[in-house]
């Protein structure tokens, strides 16, 4: 559904990168869910850093998102934690709109994330 990701850079598919930095984005999830993505990829990171705070590749995502996005410094600054359950309107290139559960499951002995997309009836 989200379709390939650009892998360029050093934060490749990264989805917090992404969130901030993907401009297709919005065309995808509307401007709400775009918003709703990148609330939820700054508190997944801060998150992140609070459990790895010398994690050197997550201060320097942070360390580019903030001199890169006025977005991102918005969202950091309402200090949002935490896992989320949502649901997504999002655009499929050739079915149109659709709507969906989401649902991040979290693996913390390996600090695996899984996202579950459960179609729902449109209505």
């Amino acid at each position: 559904m989200l379709g390939p990701l650009p892998a360029t850079g050093r934060y490749g598919r990264n989805i917090v990168y992404q969130a901030f930095t993907d401009t297709t984005l919005p065309d995808l999830l509307g401007e709400e869910g775009a918003g709703q993505l990148a609330r939820v990829a700054a508190a997944e990171l801060r998150t992140a850093l609070s459990r790895y705070p010398a994690d050197e590749y997550l201060r320097s995502l942070y360390a580019e998102l903030t001199a890169a996005s006025a977005n991102f410094r918005d969202d950091w600054e309402t200090g949002e934690v935490g896992a989320w359950r949502a649901a997504k309107h999002m655009r499929h290139p050739t079915r149109g709109w659709s709507d969906f559960g989401v649902e991040m499951l979290h693996d913390s002995d390996r600090d695996h994330w899984i996202m579950l997309y459960t179609p729902r009836d449109s209505e």
